[in-house]
This record gives C-alpha cells, sequence and structure tokens, in this order.
C-alpha cells in the first residue's frame, strides 16, 4: 500500500479549518478523506511548532531530547559492538 503524502499548505489549511472555524476534527478529517487521528496530531504540531510545522517529507521538528537519547543509545550499540570485536581479535590471536 502506498503512504499519501499531504502538503504543508494542505496541512496547514484542514488546521485552520479546527482552530478557526471552530468545526470538529472528525468532521474535517470526513470531508478530507483523512484519519482523525492524523488530523488532531497535525493540529498539535502546528499548536506546538506555529509556521515551523511540517517541515516535510512526514518528519517532525527533531526533538532535541529525543535526538540526544537516540545518539546515546547508538553510542552504546557502538560500543558494545567494539567490545565483541576487540574480544574476537583477542580470540584469533591466541594461540592454538
Amino acid at each position: 500500500m502506498v503512504r499519501k503524502k499531504y502538503d504543508k499548505s494542505f496541512k496547514i489549511a484542514a488546521v485552520m479549518q479546527i482552530m478557526d472555524e471552530g468545526k470538529k476534527v472528525s468532521h474535517v478529517a470526513k470531508a478530507l478523506g483523512i484519519l482523525p487521528t492524523m488530523l488532531s496530531r497535525w493540529v498539535y504540531e502546528y499548536q506546538t511548532h506555529g509556521d515551523e510545522a511540517f517541515t516535510g517529507n512526514g518528519k517532525p521538528i527533531a526533538n532535541k531530547d529525543l535526538e540526544i537519547r537516540r545518539l546515546q543509545k547508538r553510542l552504546e550499540e557502538l560500543e558494545r559492538e567494539n567490545e565483541i570485536l576487540k574480544k574476537f581479535q583477542a580470540f584469533l590471536k591466541e594461540p592454538e
């Protein structure tokens, strides 16, 4: 199934129907043929980030704390891999 992409202007227009016109999320979502949960997420992102919302390609604005946690997790993973490789290298050097 192909994932449908919506441009920034479409998302803002949908959000404005809810915020400015006071329409219900479920009614706007049904009229636009999208899921109410997706529209709710757009509203939240617009309320949180304003004009900086909807940066493109469906990727939300990076949260620094989330990015730090992701990088820390990756660092731990690479450190474990290095330890395994060091042990393997030492194993290969052992005389038979």
